[in-house]
């Protein structure tokens, strides 16, 4: 027998359960959303690190004065080093600084002595088409523009006096480069290449007129090793 209060509260129970059980069955779980991974920027990507060593193979611009009774050396290897950027699978630039030669002519006698030293350096902007690459070698030309440093010094001792001098010029240079590379790995690459460099205004002593003469330029062979920083 069920009481009649008992069955009174089913009746009014009755409505909310079925809704429960309605709102139970139209609940659906959140829907989890991955996020995306990071993916990392490369920093410093196509930037490299280079550095040369160089032989100059023609003379000295004193050897002249060897013939007059002076002592002539000359220093013509030379290195540097600089940055440069990968614009395309062609094309590439650099910033350089390279030292290019150190000359020196002296003369020594019993009551005087006299020496002039030059050293030179230049400062490059330059600029490389790589043509392709073939069995990992990539020929390349190349060219380039900025300053020439000059540094002369000049020293005479005469009867127990010395007088030295000190005199430095900066005009405008060139080069002109063609060479090949071949890769050694993902990040470097060595090449081997030729240099003319050229300041027609740079000025030096001549031999002949001992007057100053202009023009200084180096034919050098050069040695390089790049590093990519990917």
């Amino acid at each position: 027998m069920i009481w009649p209060g008992l069955l009174l509260f089913l009746l009014l129970a009755l409505p909310f359960g079925l809704a429960g059980t309605a709102a139970a069955a139209d609940y659906e779980p959140p829907i989890a959303v991955e996020e995306a991974p990071e993916v990392p920027v490369e920093v410093g990507s196509g930037w490299y690190l280079r550095g040369d060593v160089a032989y100059s193979f023609n003379e000295s611009p004193y050897k002249a004065f060897a013939d007059d009774g002076f002592d002539v050396s000359s220093v013509r290897f030379g290195a540097g080093g600089g940055v440069g950027y990968h614009f395309s699978d062609m094309l590439r630039g650099d910033v350089t600084v390279n030292f290019l030669s150190r000359d020196k002519l002296s003369f020594d006698a019993p009551d005087i002595s006299y020496s002039y030293e030059n050293q030179a350096w230049s400062g490059m902007a330059n600029a490389y088409i790589d043509l392709g690459t073939y069995s990992g070698f990539t020929p390349y030309l190349g060219a380039g523009v900025g300053l020439l440093y000059s540094r002369n010094r000049a020293e005479l001792t005469a009867d127990g006096v010395t007088a030295k001098d000190v005199a430095t010029q900066t005009k405008l240079a060139y080069a002109l480069m063609a060479g090949v590379s071949y890769r050694l790995g993902t990040n470097a690459a060595v090449d081997l290449g030729y240099q003319f460099t050229a300041s027609p205004q740079t000025t030096h002593p001549d031999a002949q007129s001992l007057a100053e003469d202009k023009g200084l330029n180096y034919h050098q062979v050069k040695l390089g090793f790049r590093y990519d920083l990917w």
